[in-house]
């Protein structure tokens, strides 16, 4: 019986994987994209047992701070949520497009500025559609854009 459970599970993650991939492959295209703008804020969290407290979003330097002096915030993670705001010109009509990202980090872990170039996806039926791309993308290299791009 269990072992018909875990193969069940085995099977939908190898589906939901294959579907994903398979998506990707077929709907969107790997474009660069020019950084219009760059908000990076930063949270202090720490988990113990199945509690877990976080603190307001802050100024990372802020958080930095607190976490090496404050009595009260040593020992707490810090945490990013970068939004990056771009411009990319869409493969399903062509036309320049805006769009945004939320992160927990940044891309190949270098920071990102106004002007900018980095690598998304982008729809090839859906103008406004992008998606980040993932880890598996940047490691066989399905990430370097072909033409299109801004």
């Amino acid at each position: 019986m269990r072992i018909g459970v875990y193969g069940m599970i085995a099977i939908s993650l190898a589906g939901f994987y294959a579907y994903r991939e398979f998506d990707k492959r077929v709907n969107f295209r790997p474009i660069d994209a020019r950084v219009s703008s760059v908000k990076e804020q930063c949270y202090l969290e720490k988990t113990e047992g199945n509690r877990s407290s976080t603190s307001d979003l802050l100024p990372c330097e802020l958080t930095e701070l607190l976490a090496r002096n404050h009595p009260k915030w040593q020992g707490y993670d810090i945490k990013h949520k970068i939004e990056i705001r771009f411009a990319y010109i869409s493969p399903a009509d062509g036309a320049t497009h805006e769009s945004n990202l939320q992160m927990a980090a940044y891309p190949d872990d270098r920071p990102l500025h106004a002007g900018d170039i980095f690598p998304v996806q982008a729809s090839r039926n859906d103008a406004n559609k992008t998606r980040a791309n993932d880890w598996l993308d940047l490691k066989l290299g399905r990430h370097a854009p072909s033409h299109g791009s801004i």
